[in-house]
């Protein structure tokens, strides 16, 4: 083979592997939601109607006492999405592997300038930043609150006979983090005696993001 043929062959070879790396990043959850996001129109709350689909950004904070434990970290949140990798060998060479996806949400509260937004947590996509890493292996036993994660996925940091190479990835959502939601807003009566009327005709009202009609809500902190 001559030199030139070699440099082009190693060439495409690269060209293919940035190509797949692009497709799989471009295409992944997180980038898919945070495209579904800048493309929608942004609004304040305080302006939001009945039946309007936007984007809202503000700070998080509890409804009603809701509130999550972060399985890796342990960190009060309302929302968390955490991966676990194995690192398999193959020859010369690996790659991780996820071995277990977890995510949850709870309801909770957006806050802006102009007024506050319930956020229902039914039928949601999120796309949360990583903010937490650990890592075990050899030499690097996993924490008994890591062994008991992965215990309650059927898994073990143990392999056959050293320690399998694993990282654990966690994202949250905090109290006073700003965050983004799309959604469509509902009115509601507001049920909090603070926000009591003086008549059923004044009756305060209160603002819901729940998700659009066949689509998801789409939830982020990277945006």
């Amino acid at each position: 083979m001559s030199p030139a043929a070699a440099v082009t062959i190693t060439f495409l070879a690269l060209f293919v592997v940035a190509a797949i790396a692009f497709s799989r990043w471009y295409f992944s959850e997180k980038q898919q939601v945070k495209r579904a996001l800048r493309a929608a129109p942004r609004v304040d709350v305080g302006k939001l109607g009945e039946g309007q689909l936007a984007r809202v950004t503000g700070e998080v904070e509890e409804h009603e006492g809701n509130v999550l434990r972060a399985p890796i970290s342990g960190r009060p949140c309302v929302a968390f999405d955490v991966t676990v990798e194995e690192y398999r060998s193959s020859g010369k060479s690996g790659s991780w592997h996820t071995v277990i996806h977890e995510g949850e949400t709870v309801p909770f509260v957006v806050r802006d300038g102009t007024g506050r937004a319930i956020v229902r947590r039914s039928f949601v996509r999120v796309a949360i930043e990583v903010d937490d890493e650990k890592r075990s292996g050899f030499l690097n036993d996993a924490s008994p609150e890591l062994e008991a994660f992965l215990s309650r996925h059927g898994r073990s940091s143990a392999g056959w006979v050293f320690n399998k190479t694993l990282r654990y990835r966690e994202g949250v959502f905090e109290v006073g983090e700003t965050v983004t939601v799309l959604g469509r807003a509902r009115l509601e009566d507001d049920p909090s005696p603070d926000a009591a009327g003086h008549g059923y005709r004044d009756r305060p009202r209160r603002v819901v993001l729940e998700p659009p009609p066949d689509a998801p809500m789409l939830l982020s902190d990277d945006f």
